[in-house]
């Protein structure tokens, strides 16, 4: 059940013709509380205080008994002296509450920004001290892609995969503090550091020059302040040396960060608590500092148990016939061993008692026969066409064939028109804007390399970012207050959406093959593209027909200027394939 007996629910938009409910609202203000859901945050929900006030008492009484400890008297008095504490607000979720910490204020000292930095730059140089952590989908990229590399005569002969997933509980609340500052000043291997500022010139949508102070900052270990180098970045600039530069103690940051992790002050209510296990998620240090954690979790106990499964099994510990990757707390491990996977999840299981470290059991994923899974909540997808993917941090994961997707699965109980924010005064720029910038995410080279997705899935992906880029732009122009957008405009929007995306993916292969060792293929024309994206508008703007007639027949008219492109296409027939899409024809739009 959704936590609260009762509540009201506002779509954000469209606003229009809903004054009277705000105006209600507004009367009733003092009886009920607004809030976002966790997993549909651009809606407002509104709770009666009552409720609300149950609600989180039962909240901040479950994290007294496992996080917090309330400040009284002479303490509390100190705190108040010394530091600002952090407000804490919660967010219903499906069956409970999630706190979030405000520490925006921490976030600005200059102090904790070099800490930041410093750590990512020993992250970037030392990865192995963060275990199989994967920080973005560059990451997966690679690992996967030279997985796949190493074991393609296996993947030719059919050999059964064997995938598990599994997420760690309340990864960043059961972190030992002592544990964590051992782990961190192990990584830190110089004394000083000595940190040059660089400032980024870059271009914006208007063709003006604007400066980003922070963006770039080079560190030297403190033995020779000239010996710097500045990481590339692929978003283009223009790096200009401030001559800024900046020395930082080890014993300073030692200092910063145990004042970090052990002096968390939060206030909820009129109470001060201080945190005595786990690490707050609102601060920029708090993701590199859960992966470390869990990278030497990995390092002491799960890759030394992996190694000797290995040796106990019988095989040939150098071949790499599996593959472990964690994006800060979600583990996936490929095998094409039965007895790897079936180690690997019961030793994930049983938990690690050092490290305070426990599954969901209601977040696994595997493909094959556990015994004893009764209790386990196993997240595999099956699609009408049969194929069945397992979820993984934004990923659908083709159990059969390694090939990628991305997961639109939570699209399937929400409303697509919670998920965008419309401005009232709008104009085709700024839905041009809006799509575009939608379709950003889904150009990324993973969904596009066919070094590791076959033609039919490359295209697939196209064709999925498109039908739900129209559904969107169903929501958009159903919520802006100006509608007399004329066809022929709403025509040009569209293709430009589609000659965008086609650029971006281009321009996003060329950047991961100079910067992450990989080589991606890209074989896509663009008027596959152009296709693709007519065929999706064409499919998901016919559920509202009556709404878009001529426009409709203009993308006939577009479309059919192509010919019959499909004809001699088979990965281009696979992708228009309603079979091969059926969730989103569950989609409410």
């Amino acid at each position: 059940m959704d936590p609260g007996g009762f509540k009201w629910w506002i779509p954000t938009a469209p606003w229009r013709g809903r004054r009277w409910i705000l105006a209600a609202v507004q009367a009733a203000a003092s009886v009920v509380r607004r809030s976002e859901r966790e997993s549909r945050r651009y809606d407002a929900f509104y709770y009666l205080k009552a409720v609300w006030r149950d609600l989180t008492r039962s909240a901040v009484a479950s994290l007294n008994r496992q996080n917090l400890k309330v400040l009284h008297g002479t303490s509390r008095k100190a705190i108040r002296q010394l530091c600002c504490p952090s407000r804490v607000r919660f967010v219903p979720k499906k069956k409970d509450m999630r706190p979030l910490v405000n520490l925006k204020a921490q976030s600005k000292d200059g102090l904790l920004n070099k800490c930041h930095l410093i750590i990512k730059t020993v992250r970037d140089e030392n990865p192995e001290m963060f275990g199989s952590s994967v920080f973005d989908y560059n990451n997966v990229h690679q690992n996967l892609y030279h997985f796949l590399s190493s074991v393609r005569s296996h993947l030719k002969e059919k050999l059964k995969i064997y995938v598990v997933v599994a997420d760690v509980s309340k990864a960043f609340d059961c972190i030992s503090h002592d544990m964590v500052l051992k782990v961190v000043d192990d990584v830190l291997k110089c004394d000083n550091y000595v940190l040059r500022k660089c400032t980024k010139v870059v271009c914006n949508r208007s063709k003006n020059a604007i400066y980003r102070f922070d963006s770039n900052v080079s560190i030297s270990n403190g033995n020779d302040v000239c010996d710097f180098s500045i990481q590339l970045s692929s978003s283009g600039g223009i790096l200009v040396d401030q001559g800024k530069i900046s020395r930082i103690r080890k014993k300073e940051i030692q200092r910063l960060l145990s004042e970090q992790v052990k002096c968390n002050i939060f206030k909820i209510g009129k109470n001060l608590y201080s945190q005595q296990v786990g690490i707050a998620q609102g601060s920029k240090l708090s993701p590199n500092l859960c992966s470390l954690y869990y990278g030497h979790l990995e390092n002491s106990v799960l890759l030394k148990f992996l190694h000797d499964c290995k040796i106990n099994s019988d095989e040939d510990v150098s071949a790499p016939k599996s593959l472990l990757m964690r994006f800060i707390d979600d583990f996936i491990f490929i095998s094409f061993s039965k007895e790897d996977a079936l180690s690997f999840f019961n030793r994930m299981r049983r938990g690690f008692v050092y490290y305070n470290c426990y599954m969901n059991e209601s977040k696994y994923g595997f493909n094959f026969e556990v015994p004893n899974s009764e209790n386990c909540c196993n997240r595999i997808y099956r699609g009408d066409d049969g194929f069945s993917f397992i979820p993984w941090s934004g990923l659908l994961i083709n159990c059969e064939t390694l090939e990628i997707q991305a997961d639109y699965t939570r699209y399937l109980d929400i409303l697509i028109s919670s998920t965008i924010t419309v401005k009232m005064q709008s104009s085709t720029k700024y839905l041009q804007r809006k799509l575009c910038h939608y379709m950003r995410p889904k150009c990324h080279p993973i969904f596009y390399d066919s070094m590791i997705n076959s033609p039919g899935t490359v295209r697939l992906n196209i064709y999925q970012a498109f039908l739900l880029c129209a559904m969107k732009f169903h929501c958009y122009l159903r919520s802006m207050a100006d509608v007399n957008i004329s066809k022929l405009e709403l025509l040009y929007i569209i293709k430009r959406t589609f000659r965008y995306m086609h650029s971006l993916i281009i321009r996003r292969i060329q950047d991961v093959e100079l910067q992450y060792n990989v080589r991606p293929v890209l074989k896509l024309r663009r008027k596959e593209t152009m296709w693709l994206g007519l065929s999706a508008y064409l499919r998901a703007l016919q559920k509202k027909q009556s709404r878009y007639k001529d426009l409709l027949a203009l993308l006939r008219e577009e479309i059919g200027r192509y010919g019959h492109l499909d004809r001699d296409n088979d990965g281009l027939r696979y992708a228009v394939d309603d079979l091969h899409s059926s969730m989103f024809w569950k989609f409410k739009f």
